[in-house]
C-alpha cells in the first residue's frame, strides 16, 4: 500500500492527554482534523513498529478517501490526530498520491 503522506507526528504524553498505551505495530487507525474536518486514515507502521505516547516520529499516512483529503494537504500543513480525543498532531512533510 502506498501512502499518501509522510508527516511527522508526535504522539501526545499520557499524563497531558494522550493515549494510555502504545499503539500497534502494523497500522494504526485513526482520524486526521485538517481544518475542522475529520478523515479516516491509518498510520502505517511496519517499518517503524509501535509508538509510544509522548514519540516523535515520521510516519507515512494513508487516508481512506484521499480524494477528499489531498486537495486540502500542502507541505508544513499541521493537524491533530483523533482517538476518541485529541492523542497527537503532526505536520506534513511530503505529499506522495495525489487526488485523482
Amino acid at each position: 500500500m502506498t501512502p499518501d503522506v509522510i508527516a511527522k507526528i508526535k504522539l501526545y504524553e499520557t499524563d497531558v492527554g494522550g493515549r494510555c498505551e502504545p499503539t500497534p505495530s502494523d497500522q494504526f487507525g485513526c482520524l486526521v482534523e485538517i481544518n475542522g474536518e475529520y478523515f479516516d486514515c491509518r498510520l502505517m507502521l511496519e517499518s517503524i513498529g509501535s509508538l509510544r505516547p509522548g514519540q516523535i516520529a515520521i510516519v507515512p499516512i494513508k487516508f481512506l478517501r484521499p480524494d477528499l483529503v489531498c486537495p486540502l494537504l500542502r507541505i508544513s500543513q499541521d493537524f491533530r490526530l483523533w482517538d476518541g480525543k485529541t492523542v497527537g498532531n503532526g505536520e506534513v512533510q511530503e505529499i506522495v498520491a495525489q487526488a485523482e
